[in-house]
């Protein structure tokens, strides 16, 4: 059975049909991962539900807000975006089995730190998929998480930062977002052993926020069990083992730079008239240009200095070099291959439209809704979820 989206930015009727038409899945745990995994779901057809308390998912009081009138309650524009295009109802935690969306539901996400007690979903027949910060067993399976701790212990942390000091802990919530990915990918494919027949009974993923980002930092983990020696942090714009690789300031604006190759260093060095360095061969090898970057990176910041960003970047690509233009949050919106892309699409909500970035993941025959509505909480209260489930 084939359902329009609940808060769907599409006309009723469209003869458009997405992939997960007719799929049902249920959040009842509003955390930013299972509400990223059920996001890449509803973005691609899927009717999706929340189950909120009566105090609404934790994504409704993540920042950033929306400007509102003062005295007015703060309106979460990440929940605006990991959100839209889904139904909202304000249910029963501690008897979930009673809940019409649920019971109709294809696939239950939720993270059991945000229930009263998982037996609440004891009796349900259907596919589960829990996301947790460490997962369901093993030794940290008790403990509470952040997007910090996670990167911390997966080794990321380590080198980012001054080599004098601690590490800088990055922001924003991009642990969460891997985490919820990871139980999206997992999710699809058993869904899709179902539809082939390979899957007889209803299945129960466990996802592990911190064992799906284990994949930014693979080699780290590796050699951190061997017990082998880790690269020390050798400070801003200093990975090994490429060099030069950052962003750096130009005369109006910041450039990216990746100069990995012997061919891509000698024409990096052209287009800034670094002329003593072209013919060095020993600075051919990456590894020896990091070794030697207090020497070169005086000279290459001098040099970026004197030309535009735009004009760099052209020139950058017709020698063939990898540089990227790098916009302020001011010019995000206005970035030409961005518009081109439609890499971001107007969110409604409540009474404000807000830019929020648009699925990363494209499919043309059968392509994603981009941006949408946003339910109010409990506004779906009375809809109808008999005879939903596929």
């Amino acid at each position: 059975m084939q359902q329009q989206a609940p808060h769907s930015t599409e006309t009723k009727g469209s003869s458009q049909t997405k992939p997960f038409d007719g799929l049902n899945i249920v959040d009842v745990s509003g955390t930013v991962a299972t509400s990223y995994a059920c996001k890449l779901f509803a973005d691609y057809g899927a009717t999706v539900t929340n189950v909120e308390s009566a105090q609404g998912f934790p994504t409704r009081q993540l920042k950033p807000f929306i400007p509102s009138t003062p005295g007015e309650e703060p309106v979460s524009a990440m929940h605006g975006y990991l959100h839209c295009n889904k139904a909202s109802v304000v249910g029963n935690h501690n008897n979930l089995a009673t809940e019409p969306a649920v019971t109709q539901a294809d696939l239950i996400v939720y993270d059991p730190a945000t229930l009263p007690n998982t037996d609440s979903l004891a009796g349900i027949n259907t596919n589960t998929c829990a996301i947790s910060w460490f997962g369901l067993t093993g030794p940290y399976a008790k403990y509470q998480g952040s997007d910090g701790v996670i990167h911390a212990l997966t080794g990321l942390m380590k080198g980012i930062g001054e080599e004098a000091g601690p590490p800088i802990i990055p922001n924003g919530v991009q642990a969460q977002i891997v985490g919820g990915l990871s139980a999206f990918n997992g999710a699809l494919g058993h869904l899709l052993g179902q539809l082939m027949g390979n899957l007889k009974q209803p299945f129960a993923l466990d996802n592990s926020i911190f064992e799906a980002n284990m994949c930014m930092t693979d080699l780290m983990a590796i050699n951190a069990f061997n017990e082998n020696p880790l690269p020390p942090r050798m400070g801003i714009n200093r990975f090994p083992p490429t060099y030069p690789l950052g962003i750096w300031p130009c005369k109006d604006g910041w450039l990216g730079v990746t100069a990995l190759t012997p061919s891509q260093w000698r024409a990096f060095c052209q287009l800034l008239s670094l002329d003593d360095f072209v013919g060095v061969d020993f600075f051919n090898a990456s590894i020896n240009r990091l070794a030697s970057a207090d020497v070169l990176e005086p000279a290459i910041i001098q040099a970026l200095a004197t030309h535009s960003t735009e004009a760099l970047f052209h020139k950058g690509q017709a020698m063939r070099i990898p540089l990227a233009r790098v916009p302020t949050m001011e010019e995000l919106f206005t970035v030409d291959q961005y518009v081109s892309r439609q890499a971001f699409s107007n969110i409604s909500m409540q009474d404000s439209t807000f830019l929020a970035p648009s699925i990363p993941f494209r499919l043309f025959d059968t392509p994603p809704h981009f941006g949408g509505r946003v339910a109010a909480l409990g506004e779906d209260n009375g809809l109808d979820f008999a005879e939903t489930k596929v």
